[in-house]
């Protein structure tokens, strides 16, 4: 039944949309993709970007995994498998986006997976502890500074914590570096609450995610950010009611 649910779309998308559109296929097929957006999410069923953004084929490229997490840039390449490092240098060299948005969510499997750590039930997993590793120092971080808080604060921290971590491993990479130094690619930290269908993005001045209300959004990171208004700490200190500092 769930099979057929996908080749009953795929016939109604072929018969409507892609008719419909047959000029835009037509352009990407002849002229190849040219997206200005990079966006990198989570492979969670309920959170979509190209649906979220409203976007059309070709608009955005797109790389989803479990926690919408960024590992640390591992240099010069080795042998092992660098399946979102790979997707991310093609945007950046290959495509030249100009726009690279790491986007979080609530309720997070992963990140729960993380933060319950031996008591989760995926705890057996045989590659998603090491793969949520990459954003554990934060949720030590987290679960330090919200000592007896609710898990579910504890959890929103961790997923917003771990949204600033990857756009911190980001510039670990040294051909995006240079790009966001020129001013030639800004970063976004994004966390989207499915609950109440809003989008957060991360504001430095503050450390704090706060709600998107119009369509002018300034980055997180620009030519001009400094690396310590990233800091994950900073965004833990303010939300365990700290005053955040540089």
């Amino acid at each position: 039944m769930a099979l057929g649910r996908l080749l009953q779309g795929f016939a109604d998308f072929r018969l409507g949309y892609y008719r419909n559109h047959l000029d835009l296929f037509e352009r990407l097929a002849n002229e190849g993709q040219s997206p200005k957006i990079l966006i990198i999410g989570c492979a969670d069923a309920r959170v979509d970007p190209g649906i979220l953004t409203q976007t059309k084929p070709g608009d955005i490229f797109t790389v989803r995994n479990v926690g919408a997490l960024v590992p640390p840039a591992q240099l010069p390449p080795d042998q092992r498998h660098h399946g979102t490092s790979a997707a991310i240098e093609f945007a950046v060299r290959g495509l030249e986006v100009e726009h690279v948005v790491v986007l979080g969510h609530a309720l997070c499997g992963g990140m729960a997976a993380l933060v319950d750590g031996s008591n989760s039930e995926f705890a057996r997993f045989d590659y998603l502890s090491t793969w949520t590793s990459i954003a554990r120092e934060v949720r030590d971080e987290v679960v330090q500074a919200l000592d007896g808080q609710p898990r579910e604060q504890v959890l929103r921290a961790v997923e917003q914590a771990a949204v600033v971590n990857s756009i911190r491993n980001l510039l670990g990479f040294p051909w995006l570096a240079e790009r966001v130094a020129a001013g030639k690619v800004v970063l976004h930290a994004w966390w989207f609450n499915l609950t109440e269908g809003q989008l957060y993005a991360f504001e430095p001045d503050s450390a704090r995610f706060k709600p998107v209300l119009g369509v002018e959004l300034a980055p997180a990171v620009g030519q001009a950010t400094p690396l310590s208004a990233i800091a994950p700490a900073r965004l833990v200190a303010a939300l365990a009611g700290k005053p955040p500092a540089f």
